[in-house]
């Protein structure tokens, strides 16, 4: 059981590690963590699971004497909307996010719609200690069905008067069957765009291709943005958390290029203000955002502590690798449709192709490994890898694991959160700097290993 309780969230395959009496356990915690008062929105995505898990979930939470609005089949960042503009005390969302359509989770949600942090651990010590707020027969929570159609409308309503494209484009939008497709291809076709779709059916079984927006699996719409002389194409992950784009080549964009043309527009019109960054964005980020004007703020991989950097640094805009935007001036917890809705405001208002935008940015090459390494060992083995490479005189980060720079280079270690495994991202200005800090790096694990 414990291994479904993530950093970020609770995640596993249904019926084999996370069963439906786990939801409702998890909803009575959750409850409990919350003291048994106020109100709490849910949503879910369009797993086939999801509905099962819901239901037990809410039974859950609404033991405990909080009442409980339902909100059905709506995008990730809908639902959070929908937590922050309705006086929630907190949110929860049915998801497996990116993964197969065999797995689903829980995620949770502050008021304000940003994740948890710590106090998923603390949900977490509840569940396990049994010792849950209970209220009595007569004082149990009520269940409200919010339609998905009104919380759709509502943030539509909300969004669609902060865009103002200057020309059409051609877009085609890839929703690989789920949630996106509720809101997206209607938000670009109100604001005047000309929309293809692909997949635009919600089906738990992710029949159109795999979840996870990954070139490898998006072959279909690169295809069809060449085919169709399209401006970009978009692609969503299930529950409409991640989002790719194409190029009008037909190329997959590097998801800081993507991050560095929201934020240096940004940049343009406030003229200066701090760009929030996992330690594993490429070092192009505080270069580009430098010579914007901006400054780059590093923080740890994970959505949920982007968010609070957002608050901390005050920032006008943050980004991951992970193809997670935040724009702050609309609310601190990423949505994806905005971020595309924003680049197609760009790309109208620029008469630049994506491609042009794109290609004068630079690439720097990066690799990405993975060592093996036990999970009783693998914090101490991070540890030693630090003292290792401070030794041997290199700048060390440990927002995250050990970042480590070089003179034309860096490199992150990280264990990982759930495999027995120790994960090394690795950037150079060049292939051959490349190759000699792979062999670093891999030296150094090897050597840090040895010692534990």
């Amino acid at each position: 059981m414990e291994n479904i309780f993530r950093a970020y969230d609770i995640r596993g395959i249904f019926n084999k590690e996370f069963y439906a009496e786990n939801a409702a356990t998890i909803g009575t915690a959750f409850g409990t963590y919350l003291g048994g008062e106020g109100k709490v929105l849910v949503g879910m995505d369009s797993r086939v699971t999801s509905p099962i898990i819901e239901r037990a979930f809410c039974s859950g939470l609404g033991s405990t004497g909080i009442d409980v609005y339902s909100t059905g089949i709506v995008p990730i960042p809908v639902a959070n909307f929908k937590t922050m503009k309705g006086d929630f005390k907190a949110g929860a969302y049915i998801t497996a996010s990116h993964n197969p359509p065999e797995y689903n989770g829980i995620r949770f949600r502050r008021g304000d719609g940003t994740g948890y942090t710590d106090e998923n651990e603390e949900i977490k010590k509840i569940f396990f200690s049994g010792k849950f707020k209970t209220a009595k027969w007569n004082r149990v929570g009520s269940l409200f069905t919010i339609s998905p159609e009104s919380t759709l409308k509502e943030y539509e309503e909300y969004l669609l008067p902060k865009f103002s494209p200057e020309r059409s484009l051609k877009v085609i939008i890839d929703s690989g069957n789920g949630t996106a497709s509720l809101t997206s291809p209607y938000l670009f076709r109100k604001l005047g765009f000309d929309v293809r779709t692909l997949n635009a059916q919600p089906d738990g079984t992710f029949p159109g291709r795999p979840n996870e927006p990954k070139e490898e699996n998006l072959k279909d719409l690169m295809l069809s943005v060449r085919e169709m002389k399209s401006d970009f194409g978009i692609a969503y992950d299930g529950d409409a958390d991640r989002v790719v784009f194409i190029d009008d080549l037909g190329r997959v964009v590097q998801n800081e290029k993507i991050g560095i043309i929201a934020a240096r527009e940004i940049l343009r019109e406030k003229g200066s203000g701090t760009v929030v960054a996992n330690v594993e964005c490429s070092s192009i980020v505080e270069e580009e955002i430098s010579r914007a004007g901006g400054e780059v703020a590093r923080v740890r991989v994970g959505d949920v502590f982007v968010c609070d950097a957002i608050k901390r640094y005050s920032a006008i805009f943050a980004m991951e690798t992970s193809a997670h935007y935040f724009y702050p001036d609309f609310y601190y917890f990423d949505d994806p449709l905005v971020v595309s809705l924003k680049l197609a405001e760009i790309l109208s208002k620029k008469g630049k192709k994506l491609s042009q935008m794109a290609d004068e940015i630079s690439s720097y090459p990066k690799v990405h490994e993975n060592y093996s390494c036990k999970d009783s060992i693998k914090f101490r083995v991070i540890e030693k890898i630090i003292e290792k490479f401070m030794a041997r005189g290199y700048r060390i980060d440990i927002t995250d694991g050990a970042r480590v720079e070089f003179d034309d280079g860096w490199a992150l270690l990280r264990a990982s959160n759930t495999t027995p495994l120790i994960r090394a991202t690795i950037e150079a200005k060049n292939e051959k700097r490349l190759r000699e800090f792979t062999r670093i790096v891999r030296d150094i694990f090897e050597n840090a290993k040895i010692e534990v």
